[in-house]
């Protein structure tokens, strides 16, 4: 008995070693490049480097701050972000819950086909993207990108929120059904309010996706106004005079901020949507 508990402990201390030196590994980028956007001018590419900013400055975020582009683009993906979440919910809420609740000739086949072609490589069809963009005039559009945006996500949600409708009871949207609900309703005022944290996880991988987008973003935007913050991003790696490394961290650091305080504000509909499906699986 003690040892199967020093055994135990052993491979507690062990997880809670590897979570924690993943965590460094994942985390140490992104502190690096919080201390360099810190930094003034001149202390960024000394030797040795200077591991703590010292004097602490704000002109990298005030030259972002103060530039008309950028705050451009982080409205273009909030834009785009927010868009594609509302089509993709709309049209994959629905139909998974008939996927859930309703049996027909060819279901899973079909279900197999729809997860299908999200497994298609984006880069394989952005030529034919673009030419159809350019075709029907709707290169630097924000609905165009929207539906492209969604036609790529839409399965993965509807496998998604299938799983989450399969969790709740039947008998409480027959007991809607019988109390004079219609279908629709039963939909709206029982199911909808139970998967709240699955559509919420839902949101944010959606969130996260479109926000992080870079091949969608140049390939169907031309034009400076409608460049996406990816887009924008990159566009400071191919300044004629160099890299500016204090304004690009800053930048990132901008970049980097939107999906961390989406994810803190919804973390635990996220945690509770994830466990459900996990439950489910």
């Amino acid at each position: 008995m003690p040892s199967s508990r020093g055994s135990a402990r052993l491979v507690n201390v062990l997880t809670y070693a590897i979570l924690s030196l993943g965590c460094v590994v994942a985390l140490a980028p992104i502190v690096w490049g919080l201390l360099t956007s810190l930094k003034a001018q001149a202390n960024i590419a000394i030797y040795p480097p200077q591991w703590v900013p010292h004097p602490i400055t704000l002109e990298h975020y005030n030259v972002i701050l103060a530039s008309k582009s950028v705050p451009r683009f982080f409205l273009n993906s909030l834009l785009l972000s927010i868009g594609t979440i509302l089509l993709s919910l709309c049209v994959a809420t629905p139909g998974a819950y008939a996927a859930a609740r309703y049996q027909f000739r060819g279901k899973h086949a079909i279900l197999l086909t729809v997860l299908a072609t999200s497994m298609i490589p984006g880069i394989s069809i952005l030529i034919p993207i673009y030419l159809l963009a350019i075709r029907t005039k709707l290169l630097n559009s924000y609905p165009f990108m929207i539906l492209v945006y969604g036609a790529w996500l839409i399965p993965q949600a509807i496998w998604f929120i299938k799983g989450f409708v399969e969790v709740v009871p039947r008998d409480l949207e027959e007991a809607a059904l019988m109390d004079g609900c219609t279908l629709l309703g039963a939909l709206c005022r029982v199911t909808l309010p139970l998967i709240q944290p699955g559509l919420a996880a839902v949101s944010i991988l959606i969130f996260v996706f479109v926000w992080n987008d870079f091949l969608i973003g140049v390939t169907l935007t031309t034009q400076e106004e409608m460049r996406t913050v990816q887009v924008g991003l990159v566009r400071y790696l191919q300044d004629t005079l160099g890299v500016w490394w204090g304004q690009f961290m800053a930048f990132t650091i901008l970049a980097i901020a939107p999906v961390l305080l989406a994810f803190f504000l919804l973390q635990k509909r996220f945690i509770e949507g994830l466990t459900t499906g996990w439950i489910k699986g």
